[in-house]
């Protein structure tokens, strides 16, 4: 344990300990106290010190204040919770790590009451408007749609408020620190609220961003070819709620994001350069391999870029058919239409030029839900439907620098859909006013399907790398059964102790290329199991929330993908279990009416339990490679930290009818390793990450903020990885967390 940790574990068991979402409330007669958050943990709302869930929420107000723009960012104040590339989320150590448009992630979304599917659609999840963000831990497939093995992330997003006419209109600036030839960023925000009957209104979100990319590239391209390095977002999102009845309720969402450019998705550079093609090469391009480089090239006739069109529209209608009884549905339909061609080798050598993908995905899911509330018995039964189809079409040409002009190469196209469909319900049961039995089960069945064409081009070295070629169709289905347990106990108003045990389930799936005809593509269920005990407590007259868990989850059949260096591609597969124990802490205090500390830790042991994965390059027979293949039993899954630790203060002056305000934060993460086989290659140190505001708000309508994210400029890669045109080389990928930010912005209400 480094001293750093001992630090932060010492300030936590003194009371400077918090959940990460504090909404301080205004001083009481007996002092200042940290405020109630409510929370839908359980998809009804309850005080968060009263639900036994492992769940941490972040108020709308601190994703604002700390500049938090997207759900990569969330790690900084959620310390379960991490990213890496790709959207690629984790939780308690635990995460799919697939990058693969057809394959949820084992951490599933869900943005009021609407799961959004695979992680492309998360790729345009801008926080705007936004009411809190819980980060819900351990299996949550239970109530929340579906495959959300490893836990959720549930977005709260604000309602239309009723005979109200209001608005908000801002602007940030930022200003980064990376290599010469742009580092500005610009993100606009609008939102407006206005009723248009008494029982009816309106609310619109807009938001415009323009990001300089972290990394930047010598482009040799020829004239014409699409090279777009500058992330620009434009989303808009319309929200009409009706009342027409007190019993009755009626929500629909309309949104649409756009996306161009690569910045903050795939800026790329290399980390290290071996003996291979690369060395001496990058000279040409001003770059120097290592941990600070900045800089890569682009020669590729094709292009460089990326561009992602998102659209969806829901309808929540429930009523209350009685004091006791209230039913709801929830209608959504989701679709995304993908474009992309990457220059894959990271330089301006004619190696890997050509990684073209075009899809679409469209997904349909329907949700009827009755919840009841009587004496001493309340909880909630539904059903559930979810189907997508996703169609692409992948093609990659590499010369590996023969001159040869497609000399190595595969293509595919494919249309894989899914079709689900789920009873659930939960029940608590109140035996006292202080014991509370739950229980409660889902059973899903699942049918996937994909439909396959793949390497009909024509390539000088032979057949093509994805696999045989031909037309190639599967079909699969499965029934589970998942369910949970436990009891809650009120041992005083401002103490709680629960203990659950929970099954989780995330479906089967099928990769989008066939390998060989010697096996079988389908990806079977993950499975998991989950042992949790926590206790909720509110301390000292109400000026600390202590909150702990702890948990014990064993995966089965995780699902994952292994670097296969023979074809040069990640391939998806099972592995044969993974193990993950912990101690999670947050909480909340205000030991004076001025400030307020917030603090998250989590210590947790993730390991696999069996998985055969490919060596690393390099990796010898007395470090465990047998005939290109390694036992990674013990070693910790891709991006998986012992340790990850927040802490923030807030300082509130009042000046006259004003208030300044000066907070501060510290995120602390421990070594990883993005890699599951140990590859000393793509293993990262332990990092500090600073960052600090200072607001001034005028009055009421006004207000002012001069910002610094990772304010000591420690740059911190979102994942470390071998390219596919060297093996002896390490590729870094960056994001907009990885570099000093510094920003002002300013906000008006109306």
């Amino acid at each position: 344990m480094t001293t750093k940790q001992a630090l932060l574990i010492g300030v936590a068991f003194v009371g400077v300990a918090g959940a990460s979402a504090s909404w301080a409330a205004p001083a009481t007669e007996g002092g200042p106290t940290v405020e109630e958050v409510i929370v839908t943990a359980q998809r009804v709302e309850q005080n968060l010190q009263k639900v036994p869930v492992a769940v941490t929420a972040i108020g709308g107000e601190e994703l604002e204040a700390r500049k938090l723009n997207d759900f990569s960012q969330l790690q900084l104040v959620s310390p379960s919770f991490q990213t890496t590339t790709d959207n690629a989320f984790s939780l308690r150590g635990i995460g799919s790590n697939i990058f693969l448009p057809t394959v949820d992630s084992s951490v599933g979304v869900m943005v009021d009451d609407v799961s959004l599917g695979v992680p492309l659609f998360q790729s345009n999840g801008v926080f705007n408007d936004v009411a809190r963000v819980e980060v819900l831990r351990g299996p949550q497939g239970l109530l929340f749609g579906r495959n959300a093995s490893a836990g959720l992330l549930n977005v709260v997003t604000n309602r239309p408020r009723l005979g109200e006419t209001s608005g908000t209109v801002g602007g940030e600036y930022d200003n980064r620190d990376t290599a010469a030839g742009g580092n500005r960023g610009i993100v606009l925000r609008g939102t407006l609220n206005m009723p248009l009957t008494e029982t009816s209104a309106l609310r619109v979100n807009v938001l415009a961003s323009s990001q300089d990319p972290i990394a930047k590239a010598t482009v040799t391209s020829p004239p014409g070819a699409q090279v777009d390095q500058t992330q620009e977002r434009i989303a808009a999102r319309v929200k009409y709620l009706w009342e027409p009845t007190d019993a009755t309720s009626i929500y629909a969402t309309a949104d649409y994001s756009r996306e161009r450019g690569v910045g903050g998705i795939w800026d790329r550079t290399l980390r290290t350069v071996g003996a291979g093609v690369y060395s001496g090469s990058l000279a040409s391009i001003g770059a120097t391999a290592g941990p600070r480089n900045l800089q890569y090239g682009i020669d590729s006739a094709s292009g460089d870029y990326r561009s992602v069109d998102t659209y969806g529209v829901s309808l929540n209608v429930s009523h209350k058919l009685s004091p006791n009884l209230t039913i709801s549905n929830i209608l959504a339909w989701r679709r995304y239409d993908l474009q992309l061609n990457l220059d894959t080798d990271y330089s301006t050598l004619d190696l890997f030029n050509t990684n073209t993908n075009g899809s679409n995905n469209r997904q349909l899911s329907e949700e009827l839900r009755l919840a009841f509330d009587f004496d001493r018995v309340d909880g909630q039964v539904g059903l559930y439907y979810f189907g997508s189809v996703n169609n692409g079409h992948t093609q990659l040409y590499a010369n590996f620098g023969s001159g040869i002009p497609n000399f190595y190469g595969g293509d595919f196209s494919t249309r894989n859909t899914t079709a689900s469909t789920a009873a659930f319900g939960q029940v608590n049961f109140h035996v006292t006013d202080d014991l509370t039995l739950l229980a409660g089960g889902r059973l899903t069945y699942d049918k996937v399907k994909v439909d396959i064409a793949q390497d009909f081009g024509t390539y000088v070295n032979g057949p093509g790398l994805y696999g045989p070629q031909g037309n190639f169709k599967f079909s699969e289905s499965n029934t589970n059964f998942s369910y949970k347990i436990g009891a809650q106990y009120q041992f005083t108003p401002d103490v709680m102790a629960y203990l659950t045990y929970a099954t989780g389930y995330k479906g089967p799936a099928y990769p989008q290329n066939l390998g060989s005809t010697a096996f079988d593509p389908y990806i079977a269920p993950e499975t998991v199991e989950d042992l949790e005990a926590g206790l909720r407590s509110t301390l000292f007259d109400g000026r600390l929330r202590f909150n702990v868990s702890g948990f014990y989850e064993e995966f089965s059949d995780f699902q994952t993908q292994t670097y296969d260096p023979v074809a040069a591609l990640f391939r998806l597969t099972n592995a044969g279990g993974v193990r993950a124990k912990g101690i999670e802490i947050d909480g909340a205090a205000r030991p004076t009416e001025q400030l307020t500390i917030n603090f998250g830790a989590s210590f947790t042991d993730s390991e696999f339990t069996d998985f055969i994965t490919t060596c690393y390059p390099g990796q010898t027979v007395a470090q465990g490679c047998v005939a290109g293949q390694f036992q990674a039993k013990g070693l910790a899954p891709a991006g998986a930290p012992k340790f990850t630790s927040t802490l923030q203060a807030i300082y509130e002056i009042p000046v006259g009818d004003n208030l300044l305000s000066l907070e501060a934060n510290w995120f602390r993460r421990s070594s990883v390793n993005f890699s599951p086989n140990g590859d000393p290659g793509t293993a990262l140190g332990g990092v500090d990450v600073f960052g600090a505001s200072l607001t001034y708000r005028f009055g009421d309508r006004y207000k002012a903020s001069l910002f610094c994210k990772n304010c000591t400029d420690e740059y911190v890669p979102s994942f470390l990885s071998h390219i596919t045109a060297d093996p002896t080389a390490i590729l870094q990928s960056w994001n907009y967390n990885s570099v000093r930010t510094i920003g002002v912005s300013f906000d008006i209400d109306f």
